[in-house]
């Protein structure tokens, strides 16, 4: 990667070194602007070619929204920006928004954020209650409005106040959640999208009942009432359709899904423990259904309608966390998506649509429950690296979120102790060691407050993250990078420093996906310490499991350790023969015996653990790359070294194989046929004794045979992306100019 020595600004004292910028589309230093004050658009606007960021989030609109298109008004969106003007301040908005972009600011819009996504008596009951009295969130809530009698809790306190605090002036008409749009032929498509490729061993389960305004029966048979309106329900709309309408009238660059449904999520849990509380541990799976079936009917409603719409998605800084799930914060939402929609999850995150797989790495705790598993430390600084390293072992190329001024979470009125706010120190830290290895960077919000507590003066400045960051995205020459967020009502707190020391990386890039272990066996009696895959994860065994469960079911014994990739590694197989040796006609041996990649190009953009190969070595990229030459030596660099190489990068195909050995004349010939897959290779005879080498490759440990309905080794569309075809899926994998079909698993 190439190093860029960033300067000095004379407002920020820095010293620091930035790895390469990536891809132009998809670098970007961000911020969210929250309307209920016109003023902030026109202030960015007035400061365009200035200020440190060159994307912004118009934050936020309802999920339940409508709008109709070339009706040119904010009516129906739920956007805020100024509800007095006949249009909802839309022709306010469309200008200002061309000003920044005629200064180099793209512009995305919105939709959720938490007040948009959130229900207070789901919240309240599944998010809250359920996972006992000890947490913050129900100390400030339950305990405190209701001395921790649920049924105390109701309309008239909002569900014991469990989406904000009184103080905030909520009313619940506030409040709404995430449609499915039944009616919507797009969201039909979605849903069978959706159904169609689903791994994870549950039937998605639909909810196009929950309209605003509707009267839900719970199973004890209390009617609550859904949060939101039904306009759009009542005009026959599809709000994410509308979302697209929306941002081409506008002219807008992308627009960004917040989705922060947790009581979704813990609502419709499978749940094996008494108390419905995820004690043996839970699975999410209904949630990452509702979830990709949102996101693909994006993608279809930008496909049809608005090609040029880049869409992204403020994800959840456990979503791509492995392992037992124990409710409550969205834990391994974007995980799960990747081997049942791996074309979605890529089309979200790299390409000319992406938006951005953009981390809510913030509002995190010190507490030691919420504290992730060493060697991470729980500082801010240890918890973002951890949780974004997620993100690269899920292969998921993510962006890093930061956040001004006192956080959300934990509940600042009864855990601020807890609480881990962004100081100069902890933004050099993350500046330093984790922002290089990641695209680009955000933060909420531009115009917040550094905070309101004695302490707040050490939380940083927003234009000191914004300098600085935009620097380690862009580039250290960067004019805007030396601009300034303008000043609203947040202004800069005495005793502020703007001083943030940023050093080069102190380790690594965190590994990618690491290869599939032994493919699960129902035959196969499994117990404490074995390891396995299915389905694309590996898991480990916790304790002693009844033969034939499989790895998907809750409270089994398994324990999901992470995404895998098919295994690259090849065993070789090697006998000696003598003259008169026959292999399959046509063929050769390879000098090592290991078939070399296909070559590196350095023109080529390298996707996440390709194979390449490079002066008679194998390698496989830990992150997306271009131009950097594969290297043996460099341990610490994008490419791992596999080995060395000599063979062909043929297609793997599946031979029937005779071998006719004549030994010497003391032994009598054997004739040997076996089937197996393996690499074409050659061999030249001679009467002298030869070598001959058989190279079997397992991919995914999964044998596959060669066929009618076989995709292996054929031409394949898109990197990552995946077809089922006789039982067996396949994984488009190789470089930008040779990829080809692979085998991920069978049993699709």
């Amino acid at each position: 990667m190439l190093l860029h020595l960033l300067t000095a600004l004379a407002s920020i004292t820095t010293t620091v070194t930035a790895l390469a910028t990536p891809p132009a589309g998809e670098n970007f230093a961000g911020g969210y602007v929250i309307f209920g004050d016109s003023r902030k658009l026109k202030l960015l606007a007035d400061n365009a070619a200035t200020i440190p960021v060159n994307r912004i989030f118009l934050s936020f609109v309802r999920p339940d929204m409508y709008y109709v298109p070339g009706s040119n008004t904010l009516k129906g969106v739920g956007l805020n920006y100024n509800n007095t003007q006949e249009d909802y301040g839309f022709a306010e908005v469309k200008k200002y928004t061309q000003i920044l972009q005629q200064n180099g600011v793209e512009v995305f819009v919105s939709m959720g954020g938490w007040d948009y996504n959130c229900w207070p008596y789901a919240y309240a009951k599944f998010s809250i209650y359920d996972y006992g009295s000890t947490t913050p969130t129900y100390q400030s809530t339950i305990q405190k409005y209701a001395g921790g009698d649920i049924s105390k809790c109701n309309e008239s306190n909002q569900y014991c106040w469990a989406c904000e605090p009184p103080s905030n002036g909520n009313k619940l008409e506030d409040f709404t959640i995430f449609p499915e749009p039944a009616h919507s032929e797009t969201w039909k498509q979605a849903v069978a999208y959706v159904e169609a490729n689903n791994k994870m061993g549950t039937k998605p389960e639909w909810h196009p009942e929950l309209v605003g305004g509707a009267k839900y029966i719970t199973k004890e048979g209390q009617s609550v009432t859904v949060p939101g309106n039904d306009a759009w329900f009542q005009q026959k709309r599809d709000p994410y359709q509308d979302l697209v309408f929306l941002a081409k009238d506008l002219g807008l660059d992308g627009a960004d899904i917040d989705y922060e449904e947790f009581w979704h999520a813990d609502m419709f849990k499978v749940d094996g423990s008494a108390r419905n509380n995820c004690g043996n541990g839970c699975t999410g799976f209904q949630t990452v259904y509702k979830f990709s079936a949102i996101m693909q009917n994006m993608r279809i409603n930008v496909e049809k309608y608005y090609p040029a719409l880049r869409v992204g998605t403020a994800a959840s800084a456990a979503g791509a966390w492995a392992g037992t799930w124990w409710g409550g914060n969205l834990k391994g939402l974007t995980l799960n998506m990747v081997p049942s929609y791996p074309d979605l999850v890529q089309w979200i995150g790299t390409g000319p649509n992406a938006g951005g797989w953009n981390v809510m790495s913030y509002d995190l705790s010190k507490s030691t429950i919420n504290c992730p598993p060493a060697p991470a430390t729980c500082d801010l600084a240890g918890q973002v690296d951890f949780y974004m390293a997620q993100y690269i072992a899920a292969g998921v190329p993510a962006n890093v979120g930061y956040e001004i001024g006192t956080p959300a979470y934990p509940p600042p009125s009864t855990d601020y102790a807890n609480s881990l706010p962004l100081t100069n120190t902890d933004a050099g830290k993350i500046l330093s060691n984790v922002q290089p290895y990641y695209k680009a960077g955000f933060f909420w919000e531009l115009f917040k407050s550094q905070g309101d507590f004695a302490d707040s003066n050490t939380n940083i400045p927003v234009s000191a993250l914004a300098q600085n960051l935009c620097k380690q995205v862009l580039g250290a020459n960067v004019p805007r990078c030396s601009g300034s967020i303008p000043i609203l009502t947040n202004t800069v707190l005495p005793g502020s420093s703007n001083t943030v020391v940023i050093t080069p990386p102190n380790k690594p890039r965190p590994d990618g996906p690491l290869p599939c272990a032994t493919p699960f066996n129902p035959a196969t009696q499994y117990s404490v310490g074995m390891k396995l895959s299915y389905r694309g994860y590996n898991y480990d065994v916790a304790y002693w499991v009844i033969l034939g469960t499989l790895p998907t079911t809750p409270s089994a014994g398994f324990v999901q350790k992470g995404l895998c990739i098919p295994s690259t590694n090849t065993a070789t197989t090697v006998a000696t023969v003598s003259a008169g040796t026959t292999v399959s006609a046509g063929t050769t041996v390879a000098p090592t015996g290991v078939p070399c990649s296909p070559a590196w190009d350095a023109s080529a953009t390298y996707a996440t653990t390709t194979q390449v190969s490079y002066q008679n070595g194998n390698f496989v990229n830990k992150w997306w790359t271009k131009g950097d030459a594969p290297s043996a030596s460099n341990v610490n660099g994008v490419w791992t070294y596999k080995g060395a190489c000599g063979g062909s990068s043929d297609p793997t195909t599946t031979t029937t194989t005779t071998t006719t050995t004549v030994a010497p004349t003391t032994v009598a010939p054997t004739t040997t046929t076996t089937t197996t897959t393996t690499t074409a290779v050659k061999t030249s005879t001679t009467a002298a004794a030869t070598t001959t080498t058989t190279t079997t490759t397992t991919k995914a440990a999964t044998t596959t045979t060669a066929g009618s309905g076989s995709l292996l080794g054929q031409p394949c569309p898109t990197y990552a992306a995946s077809q089922c075809s006789s039982g067996t899926m396949y994984f488009c994998t190789g470089t930008a100019n040779n990829l080809k079909w692979a085998v991920w698993y069978t049993g699709c």
